[in-house]
């Protein structure tokens, strides 16, 4: 009698330990990530039986996630008999769907275009919008040219215009977003494109022209190639930036001590001295040197690495009857 009772034990947990194999449970995920616009058990399940693939929501907008819980999952599930297990014990499901981010400021292209078409290209160098950080969230496989301008509205008198932008959410569905800004002139200025030393003379090669809000340009701003050419950055100047004339000065050609010939020329008549430079500078700016025979200052303009020319007649005759 034993033995028969031992027996039947045995298969008893035979069967048991058969039946995981045979009728594996369901395991519900504690997230999962779509890539369309619903959600089906096969989304929420692993080893779920494919003929069990029913609708259970809505997907989240993409790029969005949103949560389902899994009571409310035990109540659908019950009605269409798909039996699960939950051993990591989840309340809530984290739902996210595929997507990309396109911000307001990457749509500036589709407010030129509009300018364009209302014969007002001009206005389209100087474009601020708004709200341009507010995000639309886009398919995982859509492109920006599904995105489309229905209204477009601009006010000549503010400057300020509208657009109502629709992008697509997905299988032929849409949704809008209105974005505003203004326009504004703009002026185009020079600035280097790269950092030059202190010292050094900038070139032609060196200036780029970059395009500023016309009311935000100063006295003080320079707006021609010809102000900065030869002239050396005061200290470290950042690239892109309007130069203003107090960040440039020339380059010291002429350093102080250094020996020069000093040129004085008044009609036919032209003398030279040797001197020392009292002070540093740079071509065309006026310094003070030192005549090496009367011992005398005098004023002079740079003209070279090795000469300044005396700048007034007075100077001059003064230079002249110390060498007599």
């Amino acid at each position: 009698m034993k033995r028969i009772i031992y027996s039947g034990m045995i298969l008893v947990l035979s069967w048991m330990i058969t039946i995981p194999a045979a009728f594996a449970l369901a395991e519900v995920k504690s997230s999962t990530v779509v890539n369309k616009s619903t959600v089906t058990m096969s989304d929420l399940f692993d080893n779920l039986d494919s003929g069990h693939d029913i609708w259970v929501m809505n997907s989240p907008a993409p790029g969005k996630k949103t949560t389902l819980s899994t009571k409310y999952l035990a109540n659908l599930t019950r009605q269409h008999q798909v039996y699960w297990q939950n051993s990591l014990g989840v309340r809530n499901i984290i739902v996210s769907r595929k997507g990309k981010s396109i911000k307001h400021a990457d749509l500036q292209h589709l407010i030129e275009q509009e300018f364009e078409a209302l014969n007002l290209a001009n206005r389209k160098n100087g474009i601020s919008i708004d709200n341009r950080n507010i995000t639309l969230h886009l398919p995982e496989e859509s492109s920006l040219d599904e995105i489309t301008i229905e209204e477009f509205n601009f006010n000549r008198q503010t400057n300020k215009f509208s657009a109502k932008v629709s992008y697509p959410l997905g299988e032929d569905r849409y949704a809008t977003s209105v974005l505003h800004g203004r326009t504004y002139t703009v002026t185009y200025v020079p600035t280097l494109n790269k950092t030059i030393p202190v010292g050094r003379a900038i070139t032609e090669q060196d200036i780029s022209w970059v395009s500023i809000p016309s009311l935000r340009i100063g006295r003080n701003i320079l707006r021609t190639k010809s102000q900065i050419i030869g002239m050396t950055p005061r200290r470290g100047l950042n690239a892109s930036t309007p130069i203003k004339l107090s960040d440039l000065e020339r380059p010291n050609i002429i350093k102080r001590g250094k020996i020069v010939s000093i040129l004085f020329k008044s009609g036919k008549i032209s003398l030279t001295a040797i001197g020392k430079a009292q002070e540093s500078g740079g071509r065309g700016d006026v310094i003070r040197v030192m005549n090496n025979k009367s011992h005398k200052t005098i004023e002079a303009v740079i003209t070279s690495p090795t000469q300044v020319r005396v700048i007034t007649a007075q100077n001059g005759l003064a230079l002249l009857n110390n060498q007599q």
